[in-house]
């Protein structure tokens, strides 16, 4: 029987770092769409996150329990363009099968693919680059070996775990003996700076890909117009295809339920980036 592999600080921090990055993009991602007026017991937030997480949600009414909207599975039947003749809603204790024409299928985008997937991405490559980050300099904090008598050894251990916490003195007992001390200088270069330009370049294309302005000051003073004109146009392409989705499903709500009042709308930092209004469409 093979043993328990044992959780280190190290594993808790991995795993704290990629969560607390995932979560934060994750809100973010969230918080660009609001959906307004809509029946009781339908929530915006429950849309998007039916959307960030699996691309597409069902919009129904049930004749027991009236509006609803729900996660969603297509059925088994298919028309001869390959769409889905039916499809399932999904809530807690409930699973029921609708007709294609009774409902209307709201997309994350034209591909129905979920957020989810490019967050957990690119939060990913953040994570490791933040805590390659914190390699570098935990071996910045301590650039050197040391070598000394068995001894000593568990005296120098004491020292190098002040040293860690940040101990501003540290006293030993004159018995050690410093004679017999070596170091041995690893080389280690401060790598924080060029790794953080990684980072903030990673994060620049998630930003850029859910919608936010993500050009800061310093680099946009850099930037000639044309190139920071074509980055506000990417910002915006790609915020405008999600949100077209939305529009599309919106109209047909509107339409099949006869729903005139509901409505979705950019909302926060992204509000500005597009140029679509609910006329576009």
């Amino acid at each position: 029987m093979s043993k328990k592999k044992r959780v280190t600080l190290t594993d808790l921090f991995n795993d704290l770092t990629f969560n607390n990055i995932y979560n934060k993009y994750k809100l973010m991602a969230l918080n660009r769409f609001e959906w307004v007026n809509l029946p009781d017991g339908i929530k915006s937030k429950h849309i998007e996150q039916y959307l960030f997480e699996e691309g597409k949600a069902v919009f129904f009414k049930d004749p027991n329990m009236s509006f609803m909207c729900l996660r969603t599975n297509a059925g088994g039947h298919r028309n001869v363009y390959g769409e889905p003749l039916t499809w399932w809603a999904k809530g807690f204790q409930y699973n029921k099968e609708y007709k294609a024409d009774d409902v209307v299928v709201i997309d994350n985008n034209p591909l129905r693919l979920p957020t989810h997937d490019f967050v957990m991405m690119y939060a990913y490559k953040i994570a490791e680059a933040e805590r390659t980050m914190d390699v570098n300099m935990k071996a910045n904090k301590t650039p050197f070996i040391f070598t000394c008598d068995d001894k000593d050894v568990w005296s120098f251990k004491q020292i190098f775990e002040k040293v860690d916490g940040n101990v501003p003195a540290i006293y030993c007992d004159k018995g050690l003996n410093l004679d017999s001390i070596n170091v041995l200088q690893t080389g280690v270069k401060f790598l924080c700076n060029e790794i953080r330009d990684h980072i903030n370049g990673v994060e620049s294309e998630l930003l850029t890909f859910l919608g936010f302005n993500n050009v800061n000051v310093d680099k946009k003073e850099r930037l000639i117009t044309d190139e920071a004109e074509s980055n506000d146009e990417l910002i915006g392409a790609f915020l405008d295809l999600q949100y077209h989705s939305r529009l599309i499903a919106r109209d047909q709500i509107r339409e099949l339920f006869g729903l005139p009042d509901i409505d979705v709308v950019i909302r926060g930092e992204c509000k500005h980036e597009s140029e679509v209004t609910p006329n576009d469409v």
